[in-house]
Order: C-alpha cells, then sequence, then structure tokens
C-alpha cells in the first residue's frame, strides 16, 4: 500500500473514526484506516448501555462490530499508530506510522481520540474496567452509592469528584502524593458537597484479582474503594497535529479546533471528529461526527454541495 493515493486517510480506530470509514467507503472514496482497535477507549469499556441499538453490550464486541461493517464497505485497515502527517506543496498529504510506511492522501480524518494520563501505579492496567476507570461520564453510572476515590491534586480531579456526586455522595480525592491545586471555584464545590479532600500518600497499588478491593499508600497503609478514577490530567492524542499548524485548545493544548457541523480545521483537506475535538466523551457524539466529517470530504471530492446516504 505504500505510496498509494487515498481519497481519505482516517487516523484514529474508535467510533468517530469507523464511522468515517464506513461513509467514505459507501461513496466509494478509497479509504485508509490507521490505528489500533484496542487502544480506543470505547474497546476499553467492559459494559456500554447507553449507545443506540445496543441494550448491552462489551466495548470489544461493540468495536469489533464497527470495523467489520466498514471493512465490508471497503474500508483499508492498517493496525498501527500515526507518528507524523505533512502536507505536501500540491495540497495532499503524508501520513506516516510506526513502522516508517508512509501512505498518500487528498484528505485526511483526525479521529485519533483522547487518551487519559495513566497513573503508573502497581497493577493499574489489569484492573481497568474492574473497579479503575478514568472517565465519569462513561462509568460513574455502575458507582451508584459507592465508597469511590478519586485520584489527582488538580481541578481536572476536583471536576471529576463532583461529576461523581451524581451518581453517589460518598466521594473522596487522594492526592497521590503531591499538593492540591484547585481552583477556588472547585474549592467551594468541593466543600458545600462534602467532598473528602485528603492530603494522602502517594499510592503505591491497587490490589485486587479479578475486582478492586483496596489501595496500598507508600507508607504500607491501605483503604478499601469500591471503585477508583485516574484525573491526573489529559494527554494528547494528536499531538502530530501541531506539525500541521491545526488550531489547538483546551487542558494541555488536547484539543483541535474543527467545526463539529462539519469536521473542518483551519487547514484545507484536514478534518477532525470525536473525542480528540474535546466535548462529551461519547461513542454517540463521536460516530455522529465521524458521519459529519466524512459527509465533508465526500462532498469535496466529489464537488457537489450536498450529500445524502439514505440506503
Amino acid at each position: 500500500m505504500q505510496n498509494k493515493m487515498y481519497d481519505a486517510v482516517i487516523i484514529g480506530a474508535g467510533p468517530a473514526g469507523w464511522s468515517a470509514a464506513i461513509y467514505t467507503a459507501r461513496a466509494s472514496l478509497k479509504t485508509l484506516l490507521i490505528g489500533i482497535l484496542a487502544n480506543s477507549n470505547a474497546y476499553k469499556a467492559h459494559i456500554i448501555e447507553n449507545y443506540f441499538g445496543f441494550k448491552q453490550v462489551t466495548g470489544p464486541l461493540f468495536m469489533e462490530a464497527g470495523k467489520k461493517q466498514a471493512l465490508h464497505f471497503g474500508t483499508e485497515f492498517v493496525e498501527r499508530e500515526v507518528v507524523d502527517v505533512k502536507q505536501n506543496s500540491d495540497g495532499t498529504f503524508t501520513v506516516t506510522d510506526t513502522q516508517r510506511e508512509s501512505f498518500s492522501a487528498k484528505t485526511v480524518i483526525i479521529c485519533s481520540g483522547l487518551g487519559f494520563k495513566p497513573s503508573g501505579i502497581k497493577n493499574e492496567q489489569p484492573l481497568i474496567g474492574k473497579g479503575i476507570s478514568f472517565c465519569v461520564t462513561c462509568d460513574g453510572f455502575f458507582f451508584k452509592g459507592k465508597h469511590v476515590a478519586v485520584v489527582g491534586n488538580t481541578n481536572y480531579a476536583g471536576d471529576a469528584a463532583l461529576q461523581l456526586l451524581t451518581y453517589t455522595p460518598d466521594v473522596t480525592i487522594l492526592r497521590h502524593g503531591r499538593d492540591f491545586s484547585f481552583s477556588p471555584k472547585i474549592c467551594e464545590g468541593l466543600e458545600k458537597n462534602n467532598v473528602k479532600v485528603l492530603k494522602t500518600p502517594k499510592v503505591s497499588e491497587f490490589i485486587g484479582a479479578d475486582k478492586l478491593e483496596k489501595l496500598k499508600f507508600a507508607d504500607n497503609s491501605e483503604t478499601v474503594f469500591d471503585g477508583v478514577f485516574i484525573a491526573l490530567g489529559i494527554a494528547s492524542a494528536s499531538d502530530f497535529a501541531n506539525k500541521l499548524g491545526i488550531q489547538r485548545t483546551g487542558p494541555q493544548n488536547a484539543f483541535i479546533v474543527a467545526d463539529p457541523r462539519t469536521g473542518e480545521t483551519n487547514v484545507k483537506g484536514v478534518y477532525a471528529a470525536g473525542d480528540c475535538m474535546g466535548g462529551n466523551a461519547q461513542a454517540a457524539k463521536s460516530a455522529g461526527e465521524g458521519c459529519n466529517a466524512a459527509i465533508s470530504v465526500i462532498k469535496l471530492l466529489k464537488g457537489v454541495a450536498a450529500y445524502v446516504d439514505y440506503s
């Protein structure tokens, strides 16, 4: 596939990416999607209950279904990460993956999602989805009335704790060994809602086999929690966008600025969709934005003012 010209190269194997690929491939545009399916936050979800048409489905089954649908319509798939995107003098793009293989594209749709900063605490990875989460909007429902902790020390953690109050009044923030730095507004909200803010030592280990049972601290003390939300900040999954001069916004400039109706960025031929644009980190939102960006690409490349895919 090297040096093959694609109408659209889609970066990211989450709901936004696969949704975009379904539309561009159905429109007979030569489509390539590059990304690692298992890296999608939707893939990592233990259970998904709030997506239209799915009463309850696991993250892996949900994402495999989307992948299968896109491949059925002719999407090509390279299961690697993108490390670089360059715009060429003729307005086309060169997309390079982790194997240093390059692909040419008339347009690029960035659906790289938004990674959540891991804590590095022992046993974090095995217990994700089994008591450890990074997204209150996604998983708060599963902790209704439970004893829940938030690990973090900034406004990002404070906001997560306040969101959790929708599901449980029993919320504790653990500073993970660093001093708290909340804004006055966040402090007011925490105090008003009786959120416990503890100056704990650094969390050293999550303990549990099939599910989280307790936390161990650097001083060897232990505390029991039903669930833990890691809120140490946002890590952008699309830093290569800086090289294209795409406008960024939000905490740590983690979000791409794009029109949610069209997916258009400030760079002609580059579109964005999904969590990398910020807003609600939900599969339904991401899929819709993937559709919008794809239709924009279809209209651009086919030279039409309107495009509808009914069938």
